[in-house]
């Protein structure tokens, strides 16, 4: 890892080739970059083109290059707060993958087929992401079954073991075949059960839907609002009970309340106070320039049933879509929670219930585990 701290851009193309691929060698570049501002030069148009898309590895790029040019360095940790995960200690950093045009043409841009990141987060390490540079159903298995390979492989050479790789997070099939080439190449063994399986949903100006019945007749004592330092106690009983049902990234009393500090110092979150009490959170803790995510949701077990999650992430995104002129809101829902799912329809968010899906959106993504790593949190 020295020579990746000294240099903020290094060609790993020569850092591993393919036994079982040895032919695609030469039509397959991977670049490994340590400084956002390099990322952001050589893979920004492409990413940009899919900026929804990206929101799992573009709004950390954007945080960490604005924090670089606040203090003048070429490197910037992502915050002054002690990580919380030894697999943190490893450096942030991005692999590029491109493919040689059949052409011959020299365009970088237009040559990105994916983006990895191993990165760090103010509660620990995240997991590894995978952003593709076009829906996956565009591609065949074979293209990225060999990508997904090469990537495994030189992501291995960027790191001091291969325990940092806690879990892979991407569009289902890229996570498929990147946990069956890391697991033949490091003999790390996926969990049993996935992580996450989620739908990624979106909503726009024009699918909000402003009004919908209420489900209760709300009290006069009750606000929207963007959470305040003395909401710190209740939502850190949230983030508690949110966690205890996310496992393995589960949270002790202290963790929770150190990520609600975080979430209200950095204006993450935004809750449903009803006289007095937090009824319901919901953060935001990825915003890139158009596009913003909702990261979680989570509503007091004495406020369920009430619709105060459906009025709270309605607020929310409509504050980001009018306020902040974002182009669109996104969020990832677990396969089979249709109850979610029916709050976030009912909002506006499309793909859900049964609605279509927007062809050019990569709509299912899994997370997968690994056992004996480090594990991080996100």
């Amino acid at each position: 890892m020295a020579s990746q701290q000294q240099q903020s851009q290094k060609d790993t193309t020569s850092c591993a080739t393919s036994a079982l691929y040895p032919s695609h060698a030469s039509m397959i570049k991977i670049t490994t970059y340590a400084a956002p501002m390099d990322l952001l030069r050589d893979a920004g148009s492409a990413l940009y083109r899919r900026e929804k898309e990206a929101n799992v590895l573009l709004p950390l790029v954007e945080k960490l290059l604005q924090q670089n040019k606040a203090i003048n360095l070429a490197e910037a940790p992502l915050n002054d707060t002690q990580q919380s995960s030894a697999s943190s200690n490893v450096p942030n950093f991005w692999l590029v993958l491109q493919s040689q045009s059949p052409s011959g043409s020299s365009s970088c841009q237009e040559a990105i087929d994916f983006v990895l990141s191993c990165t760090n987060g103010s509660m620990g390490a995240y997991p590894i992401f995978v952003w593709a540079a076009r829906p996956i159903r565009t591609m065949a298995k074979e293209f990225i079954q060999v990508r997904m390979t090469y990537l495994a492989e030189h992501l291995l050479c960027n790191l001091p073991s291969s325990k940092r790789v806690f879990s892979i997070f991407a569009p289902t099939k890229v996570t498929q075949y990147f946990a069956a080439a890391w697991s033949a190449l490091t003999g790390s063994v996926p969990v049993e059960d996935p992580y996450y399986h989620a739908v990624f949903a979106s909503v726009t100006k024009q699918t909000l839907r402003l009004e919908s019945p209420p489900t209760i007749i709300a009290p006069r004592g009750y606000a929207l609002r963007r959470a305040v330092p003395g909401d710190e106690p209740g939502i850190a009983h949230l983030c508690y009970e949110f966690a205890a049902g996310s496992e393995p990234f589960i949270l002790d009393m202290a963790g929770a309340h150190r990520e609600a500090h975080l979430l209200v110092s950095q204006g993450q979150v935004y809750v449903c106070d009803v006289e007095g009490a937090i009824a319901c959170m919901v953060a935001l803790t990825r915003s890139s320039l158009n596009h913003a995510a909702i990261t979680k949701v989570v509503t007091h077990p004495s406020y369920y049933s009430q619709g105060w999650a459906k009025r709270l992430v309605r607020d929310v995104c409509t504050r980001l879509l009018y306020d902040e002129q974002k182009t669109s809101v996104v969020l990832y829902v677990a396969l089979g929670n249709v109850a979610a799912e029916k709050v976030y329809h009912n909002v506006g968010f499309s793909g859900l219930m049964g609605t279509p899906r927007d062809a050019e959106t990569d709509d299912e993504w899994l997370e997968l585990g690994f056992e004996k790593t480090d594990l991080g949190h996100w």
